[in-house]
């Protein structure tokens, strides 16, 4: 009887020990304790019984346990629960970007005509000099048209058709909780919705692809069109001032010659007014005579006075024929004098309009003049430019049909087949579609955990926080997966909060990297803040190693069941394991010993 109550009091005496190492073992976890707590533990339990009952018979036992190879992690470790984010899936492809953009008025037809024309106004302009390029708007001789050509070699003008597009919900292929992964199938679309809309994309795609060999081709000629320029521009750079003077010189003598010709004419106008007042004065004078041959004759009888009557009338014929003489020659001159007068007026104008050409054409000569200077000095560099665009114009149509082929493929990356596809891994949550749904840029497909939001929060007190910032590296061990080991990396820490004992405290939320498909909501673990790490290290349970007058050993199980205890030097404990080292390798049985009093 005696010896039952002293085995309850044994067992209730390690009970409180056990109890209060325990709860120095957690609060020693949270300080980080290094090397040897274990085995120190299994010894004060069983010193302690034995200090206070004094000597009793003891059994020795042995649990076996192995020699691992790996990585010891040694840190701050804080309890938490598993929370997995959740993300709505919508139908985010703008099928309004995907209608055909229009390039049918591309660079290819413009840089071909713009250069064409301008070439042949070039070539073509005549000899007109500084004044008939002013008369003919400028033209493009000498190359000064060299801007127009560069400016003409682009300009493809693009617009959409602004139909969106939907899409029809035939079939729903996904249920709430169902698990899923990116590219897995949610919906089943009707063929037709889907077919038009593959076609359209594929007519693009070979539009997009002949316009830009159809710019490739036309590279040869634009490029020779600006070779052609730049040589016009540097040929005439050499003749601008002989150029200058030459148009100067011909407007100037184009004045001289309309001013003669006013002086000529005016000349002759006032030669012919002479010789009109001469005659006119002449006629007066015969049709005077006239009038009185006429008069004598007819105051002269003819039976009375033959003789006289005859004389008077051989006058009378002799006057009227002088007079009609006189009179045709007056009537030439006025005519004359007339026309004397119109060549005088055409004259002074023909005089006026040249010396205002004159004016202008001096100022026209120069702004060419200055022009032409331009285009010389700056020939290379509008080469270059010109090149330039032809390498943007291009650039412009090889990316109009790199986006075709993009909007093809996003198209694809939406839309497999006849399915519109996750675009997460995760378990779905909600599902927003039933059969006959419209889908259209924007609609609210499914709802689901997003696998790549796996996160745990834990509060870590101030003391503990030296080591912990953004991007710490930390482990997860999960009650549902003992032999596993997760990884993860501080992304958020919290504002500091105390409780109302002045204990300040932060929430350092952990996001889990790798495969983590077999985690749930809630699920619970530890959060170790790795402080230090050792890599490729062999380690044995701490419960293992023996302390014996300043010296560490464990005992190792032989093959042919012996017990040899080895001598071995320990390193970085994480409370659970210790590194050693020493005449000991790899996957040795190692044993755990206790002892239990009777």
């Amino acid at each position: 009887m005696k010896q039952n109550e002293n085995g309850k009091k044994i067992k209730e005496t390690i009970k409180n020990r056990m109890s209060w190492i325990g709860s120095w073992k957690s609060w020693s976890k949270r300080r980080k304790l290094t090397t040897g707590i274990c085995g120190v533990c299994v010894i004060v339990v069983v010193a302690g019984a034995i200090s206070i009952f004094g000597s009793s018979d003891t059994e020795v036992i042995y649990k076996e346990t192995t020699v691992k190879y790996g990585t010891l992690v040694k840190g701050v470790t804080e309890s938490g629960s598993v929370d997995i984010g959740t993300v709505d899936q919508t139908f985010d492809l703008d099928m309004s970007a995907l209608q055909r953009t229009d390039t049918s008025g591309s660079s290819s037809s413009g840089s071909s005509s713009g250069g064409s024309s301008g070439s042949t106004a070039g070539s073509s302009s005549g000899s007109g000099g500084f004044g008939g390029m002013s008369a003919s708007g400028g033209g493009a001789q000498g190359g000064l048209d060299m801007f127009g050509q560069i400016f003409n070699m682009g300009g493809s003008s693009s617009g959409s058709n602004g139909d969106d597009s939907t899409l029809t919900v035939a079939e729903v292929v996904v249920s709430v909780g169902q698990q899923v992964s990116e590219g897995d199938p949610l919906y089943l679309l009707e063929e037709d919705s889907v077919s038009d809309l593959e076609d359209e994309l594929q007519s693009n795609v070979e539009k997009a692809k002949a316009d830009l060999e159809a710019v490739e081709a036309d590279q040869t000629l634009s490029k020779q069109q600006a070779k052609y320029t730049y040589d016009s521009s540097t040929a005439y750079g050499s003749y601008i001032d002989t150029e200058y003077s030459t148009t100067l010189q011909e407007l100037q003598n184009t004045v001289d010659s309309a001013e003669s010709t006013l002086e000529q004419a005016k000349s002759s106008l006032v030669d012919y007014q002479a010789q009109l007042e001469e005659v006119t004065a002449a006629y007066e004078d015969a049709a005077q005579v006239l009038s009185n041959c006429k008069y004598s004759l007819n105051s002269t009888d003819a039976a009375d006075d033959t003789y006289g009557y005859v004389y008077y009338a051989q006058l009378t014929g002799q006057a009227q024929s002088t007079a009609d003489s006189l009179e045709q020659q007056k009537e030439e001159l006025e005519q004359r004098v007339e026309q004397a007068e119109e060549n005088v007026t055409t004259a002074e104008t023909a005089y006026n309009k040249a010396k205002r050409e004159l004016g202008q054409g001096k100022l026209t000569a120069a702004e060419t003049k200055k022009l032409r200077t331009l285009a010389y000095n700056t020939a290379q560099e509008t080469y270059d430019i010109a090149l330039g665009y032809l390498e943007q114009d291009l650039s412009d149509q090889q990316e109009t049909y790199d986006e075709t082929l993009e909007k093809w493929n996003e198209f694809s990356t939406y839309i497999d087949g006849n399915a519109v596809c996750a675009r997460y891994n995760g378990v779905i949550t909600g599902v927003d579609l039933e059969a006959g749904d419209k889908i259209s840029t924007g609609t609210s497909l499914v709802t689901l955990y997003d696998m790549d939001e796996v996160t745990i929060t834990v509060t870590v007190d101030e003391d503990d926080m030296t080591d912990i910032s953004l991007g710490s590296a930390a482990n997860i061990a999960l009650t549902a997966y003992p032999e596993d080991i997760f990884t993860a990396k501080v992304t958020a820490i919290g504002d500091a909060t105390s409780d109302s004992s002045g204990n300040i405290t932060y929430d350092v939320t952990v996001t889990l990297e790798g495969d983590v498909s077999g985690l749930f909501q809630g699920m619970t673990g530890d959060v170790t803040f790795v402080t230090e790490q050792t890599e490729e290290v062999l380690y044995v349970s701490c419960r293992a190693i023996i302390t014996e007058d300043d010296k560490t050993y464990v005992k190792v199980k032989t093959a042919d069941g012996s017990i040899v205890k080895k001598e071995i030097t320990t390193g970085l404990s994480d409370d659970s394991n210790v590194e050693i080292s020493g005449d000991i390798a790899e996957g040795d049985t190692v044993l755990i010993e206790s002892s239990i009093t009777k």
